[in-house]
């Protein structure tokens, strides 16, 4: 059944489209983040430069993340993704001719990242929203794993790749090839039929968002699994500050080690979403979950663990199971919003889900000063674990079983 499902999907042209348009829109935004981060270290020498570097990114991408909803439901999806991957391809020609002409300054890749962080949250939504009207719904598990999975494999090649690239050719036939990249994966999301979705009421831009709002919070299967992800990616903006120093001091490893051990969470949800459409179970609930409470578990293994080996192993894990849970939680979400307001939840849920990540940044920065990395991990693994299994033994979260409310709402 799960061969037969996957066989059919890739015979599915639009979707086939989507599926490559992400993976090279990957691999290109990742090569440029890479290519940008080298520039700004080569050109102030500073790791705060760096850290300005990421907030230009996060704070604009936020703030619109959580107006940009209703314009996503009323905009063509397909062109909003189309105009957003050739903005981006664009908008990298700046640090490139300013780079060949000898006048690149800070302030020209500060500048792509404001707007490639503006251009985020425009993307991502319209992404998600165009994904359910392009596949069946008996498809949406593994469109899902097909499109997570790939970007997760994207994600753990980019650095390797981009380093050696910059290595041998150096950075600007590198930024000519994340424009290229990004500029051709906006030709291919061109290919996509998309379906229109037809809004027979016209209403105001607070009418929308108020309905976007409303309608998320009213969906307790939605709010509560945007909870569940809150607190991982609560404890993955904590290990974003806490993880280089838990490999080079406290397990004495080097910056190599450092990147295999970042490589190996991606890896792990690589073969996670690629097991994940041919897994049968009997409770969605207990699967994604139970998934959760091992993710957990490898936070606080990683807290009392001595190995290097051992800790890259235990990313590996980490990954299988968050694709477990990521893909389900995509998947309900996309089958429980109607079409015609698909953007606007994204909007919401995204924008609670991503604002978990800088306070996670906070919490390590400040926290694991204070107390230690290792306590660091024992506590947040502690918190997803007690957190997931709260919603397993409790009969109240029975009702993430139940999916089939897409209609109803409609």
């Amino acid at each position: 059944m799960g061969w037969t499902v996957s066989n059919n999907i890739l015979k599915n042209r639009s979707f086939v489209f989507v599926w490559i348009g992400n993976a090279i829109s990957e691999l290109g935004g990742a090569f440029g983040t890479f290519c940008n981060s080298i520039l700004i270290y080569q050109l102030t020498g500073s790791t705060m430069a760096l850290g300005s570097m990421w907030l230009l990114y996060f704070i604009p991408s936020l703030i619109l993340q959580l107006f940009i909803g209703p314009f996503i439901d009323k905009w063509s999806r397909k062109w909003i993704m189309i105009f957003s991957q050739w903005t981006r391809g664009v908008i990298f020609f700046i640090p490139l001719v300013t780079l060949i002409t000898g006048n690149l300054e800070a302030w020209h890749i500060y500048t792509v990242q404001i707007i490639v962080g503006l251009i985020t949250p425009i993307y991502t939504p319209a992404n998600q929203a165009i994904t359910p009207t392009i596949v069946s719904k008996d498809q949406l598990s593994t469109a899902n794993a097909y499109i997570d999975g790939t970007v997760r494999l994207m994600t753990f090649c980019a650095p390797i790749l981009g380093g050696l690239i910059v290595e041998y050719i150096g950075v600007k036939p590198t930024l000519i090839s994340v424009s290229a990249l990004l500029i051709t994966s906006g030709i291919l999301l061109h290919f996509i039929h998309e379906v229109k979705i037809s809004q027979s009421v016209r209403k105001s831009w607070l009418e929308h968002f108020i309905e976007g709002i409303s309608y998320f919070f009213k969906q307790p299967v939605i709010v509560w699994l945007g909870v569940f992800l809150v607190f991982v990616q609560f404890g993955v903006g904590v290990t974003m500050v806490i993880n280089l120093p838990y490999i080079t001091k406290e397990l004495s490893g080097s910056y190599a080690e450092y990147g295999y051990f970042m490589a190996a969470f991606p890896l792990g949800y690589v073969i996670g979403s690629i097991l994940v459409g041919k897994i049968t179970y009997k409770s969605r609930r207990v699967l994604m979950l139970g998934a959760l409470v091992i993710g957990g578990l490898t936070f606080i293994s990683l807290g009392i663990n001595n190995s290097i080996i051992f800790a890259i192993f235990t990313e590996v894990i980490a990954g299988i199971a968050m694709a477990f849970f990521g893909v389900h939680n995509i998947t309900i979400c996309q089958q429980s919003v109607p079409d015609h307001l698909m953007g606007k939840v994204s909007s919401v849920r995204l924008f609670i889900i991503r604002g978990a990540m800088p306070l996670g940044v906070l919490a390590g920065s400040f926290l694991g000063e204070l107390w230690g990395i290792r306590p660091m991990y024992l506590l947040i693994g502690s918190i997803i674990c007690t957190v997931s299994l709260l919603g397993i033994i409790l009969p109240y979260f029975k009702f993430i079983d139940n999916t089939s409310i897409k209609n109803i709402a409609s």
